[in-house]
């Protein structure tokens, strides 16, 4: 700071000084990587948001719904493994964000949390547009905090703040951090006082590495056992995987996240081959990588007490729903393969070779569904987009059945980068979830969803049309939540009651919901014009109308098929 500059302290305006601040922390933001800025509009955020549209080297969405905003943000994090900026202003707006905060913490997906706030005297006194947001995402977030209105006397401590943000959003825990901006009127100044950069604050993380404790034990209690490697995403790479499955000569259930249905030994169709329970499948020990599947079949057939189950993760999420985890290892899953590469021994090979006969009839008997002759139903819906995409898309799934058809019918999926947001499980924010993976990528996106999923997220249709992104969202429409089907509740209750409390007809008619914010939206009535659908370049929207009864048929054949 030269001598003129300090003497002009003193005239320096405050909103100057919150424009310089917003200024300062953004371009800390892009020197630590972030480049991508997803805003809903507002008053109270302008001083943020005019600095992260000045950024040259930020890329800003605009959302007019704040939880389509949030879920975008996810959405580039998920596809990137970089933090965006969600921003929006005070208020009940800022509670919007929280569906996205949740599962950006369940799944490890960093995000940095902006919401604007109301300065502390006009708090408590019944000011307009003012809750209390401090803390607003409880234990949710990895970090949260409040600096307060911007000063000039804080400015030293503007850069710091960003990297330890930015730091604790990507650090061994990736996941949101918030931080609450109080800004006063005005809100439009200028960026005169932009914080010093020539010594820009870093914060660096490092890999969890295994001892060589964790190192031996594994080795000893892998080795010459009949084991399953069970592979979710957050796992180890695909070649790391098939490293060692080849050295323990294991079969590997690779759910269609993981990236690793590549690899020679993968076990697609495991839901249906578990559901066998053929006793010449049983392992003696299993080894999780990640998060898991979507498989509940697959948690029964591993419930007895005598098989050994670990779980390894390169941050700490445990996982045990079921009481029945032997071993919780928080290590990166590369490092820990390397250390047992070289003293693991392999099982008898015909321990591998009777899973993946297994899975050869499995995949043999479901491509009977992609004649073009098969009727429409969630599993060969889901085939179809597996199939039709082209190689190196994007699929953004959602959860309840689409998961399930994906995961259980469709297959090698390892020509496509799958998404779903399985932290919490939500249904909420598929499509911006979607919308934001395909500005990360710039790749063709496709999305399976539900109709319930697509009507509970139809805002972020919404300019759409203009964001340039190739996304092509297949509704499987069955005019209700069909997953319920599949559960006790559809048997125990009453027609009546299961339907008003779990079918939950809607009686939308999506094709002309889609059309209303000017996108191309069309009923595909077979197989031949799915296929075609799926052929066009995005924003597009297809409706396959299914029959819930008649998809939970489907279900029961084609997993009785391989008995």
């Amino acid at each position: 700071m030269d001598a003129d500059s300090v003497g002009r302290v003193n005239e320096v305006r405050p909103e100057d000084v919150q424009a310089s601040f917003c200024a300062s922390v953004v371009d800390q933001w892009v020197r630590c990587g972030v480049s991508a800025a997803m805003i809903a509009p507002g008053s109270r955020s302008t001083p943020m948001a005019l600095a992260l549209v000045a950024h040259p080297d930020i890329e800003v969405s605009v959302f007019l719904d704040e939880r389509s905003a949030a879920f975008a943000g996810l959405g580039w994090g998920v596809a990137t493994g970089r933090p965006a900026v969600i921003l929006c202003t005070s208020g009940t707006a800022a509670t919007h964000f929280h569906g996205a905060v949740v599962e950006s913490s369940l799944s490890g997906v960093p995000l940095i949390v902006v919401t604007a706030d109301r300065p502390p005297e006009l708090k408590d006194v019944g000011a307009p547009q003012t809750i209390d947001q401090t803390k607003l995402f409880g234990d949710a977030v990895r970090w949260f905090h409040e600096p307060g209105v911007p000063t000039l006397e804080t400015r030293s401590r503007w850069r710091p703040m960003a990297a330890r943000i930015h730091a604790a959003s990507t650090g061994t825990n990736p996941g949101p951090v918030h931080v609450n901006l109080a800004f006063r009127e005005p809100l439009v100044g200028s960026d005169i006082w932009r914080s010093d950069a020539d010594e820009s604050p870093t914060h660096s993380t490092g890999r969890l590495i295994p001892g060589s404790d964790i190192i031996d034990e594994a080795s000893r209690r892998w080795s010459n056992r009949r084991g399953l490697l069970i592979v979710g995403r957050g796992g180890p790479d695909a070649e790391h995987v098939e490293a060692l499955s080849t050295a323990l000569g294991w079969p590997v259930l690779a759910d269609s996240r993981s990236g690793a249905q590549s690899v020679s030994r993968a076990i697609v169709h495991f839901d249906s081959i578990v559901r066998t329970d053929d006793p010449a499948l049983r392992p003696e020990v299993v080894v999780r990588f990640g998060e898991a599947p979507s498989s509940k079949a697959l948690g029964r057939f591993l419930a007895d007490e005598s098989v050994e189950q670990w779980h390894v993760s390169g941050r700490p999420s445990p996982f045990d729903p079921d009481g029945r985890t032997s071993r919780e290892v928080t290590v990166d899953p590369n490092a820990l393969i390397d250390g047992v590469l070289a003293s693991v021994m392999a099982v008898d090979p015909a321990w591998s070779k009777t899973w993946t006969s297994v899975d050869s009839v499995a995949r043999a008997r479901f491509a009977r569904l992609d004649d073009v002759a098969t009727t429409l139903s969630g599993p060969s819906v889901a085939r179809a987009m597996v199939r039709c995409l082209p190689h190196g898309s994007n699929l953004v799934v959602s959860s309840s059945m689409p998961i399930r058809d994906l995961e259980w019918f469709a297959g090698d999926c390892s020509h496509l980068r799958v998404h779903s947001n399985r932290g919490a499980n939500g249904i909420d924010g598929v499509l911006a979830t979607a919308i934001g993976v395909a500005l990360a990528t710039g790749r063709t996106t496709g999305v399976l969803i539900g109709d319930v999923a697509f009507v509970h997220d139809s805002s972020s249709l919404a300019a759409l049309r203009s964001r340039g992104i190739d996304l092509r969202v297949i509704v499987t429409d069955n005019d209700g939540g069909g997953i319920f089907h599949h559960l006790p509740q559809r048997t125990q209750l009453g027609g009546d009651t299961f339907e008003t409390l779990f079918g939950t007809p809607h009686g939308t008619d999506i094709v002309a919901m889609a059309a209303a914010f000017g996108l191309d939206a069309a009923l595909a009535g077979s197989m031949t014009e799915l296929n075609t659908r799926l052929g066009t370049r995005g924003p597009t929207v297809t409706v396959v109308a299914t029959d819930r009864d008649v998809d939970v048929d489907e279900h029961r054949r084609l997993h009785a098929s391989i008995l």
